[in-house]
């Protein structure tokens, strides 16, 4: 099982010292810690472009050259996508999770903030009622957004299509402080400390039941085809899959295509 993914064609960019890292984060998925642990640490929070360091953002499809100006690396929730007004070397990264897991964070995370638009939900209900309800209210936050923040659609097809062609690399969020040590080296970053926290299964399998673990993985099919295909290793690619699915990735890349030539 592979621990971490590195792209050999987008290595020698990470040479360039104007290279800027991406890392369209995917929530509960160890993006707070890239961004706070390592980048905020090995940059400083004023080279960091996110929501967090900025009073008025500007989101990734509109930014450009000029607002990027001393900005090492640009960390927030947002789906990657080419833009032509950024013309520096890009070095995105991604950190995926299983959804099923992902799922049961997402929940404990949404009672815990109290400012969340779920929180009174996750509150009242059990984690498994809380999903049901949650999900139909607002499916793109729960359903196949690992995809989506790589490729923007939720086709694992692409996404893996996208990891090859544009990412420098791709970790996993129980194994984030090896990625970490990947990227440090080929960026030169110092040693950093990425303390990894008791492994998924044994935190939340107690807490999931049949039904649960059905119903993620109906709604996250291609977040799990792209989690399992990237967690099995080289080389990274899927076989024909039926042709309703081969389909709707024509029809997908059409989508895109139409969204690049209007400038969305």
């Amino acid at each position: 099982m592979e621990n971490f993914y590195i792209n050999d064609r987008i290595v020698p960019l990470a040479k360039d010292p104007d290279a800027l890292v991406l890392h369209p984060h995917t929530q509960r998925t160890g993006g707070n810690t890239m961004r706070r642990i390592v980048l905020a640490k090995v940059y400083g929070p004023e080279h960091i472009y996110s929501r967090m360091y900025r009073k008025e953002p500007v989101v990734w499809r509109k930014i450009t050259d000029a607002e990027l100006t001393g900005v090492r690396a640009f960390a927030d929730h947002f789906d990657f996508r080419d833009n032509p007004k950024v013309t520096r070397p890009l070095l995105p990264v991604a950190i995926l999770r299983h959804p099923v897991y992902r799922a049961v964070s997402l929940y404990h995370f949404v009672r815990r903030k109290k400012t969340h638009k779920h929180h009174a939900l996750a509150r009242d209900n059990g984690l498994e009622n809380f999903y049901a309800a949650a999900s139909q209210q607002w499916p793109r936050y729960y359903s196949n957004l690992q995809c989506r923040r790589i490729c923007g659609i939720d086709d694992a097809r692409m996404a893996l299509e996208t990891l090859d062609a544009k990412f420098l690399g791709a970790g996993f969020t129980e194994q984030l402080h090896e990625f970490v040590g990947a990227l440090g080296g080929l960026l030169g970053w110092p040693k950093i400390d990425v303390r990894e926290a008791e492994p998924d299964a044994e935190r939340y399998e107690p807490q999931i039941t049949p039904s649960f673990r059905e119903t993620v993985l109906a709604d996250n099919a291609e977040d799990m085809v792209l989690y399992e295909t990237m967690r099995k290793g080289p080389p990274y690619t899927l076989a024909l899959r039926t042709p309703r699915d081969e389909a709707r990735t024509l029809v997908n890349r059409a989508r895109q295509w139409a969204k690049v030539v209007m400038g969305k």
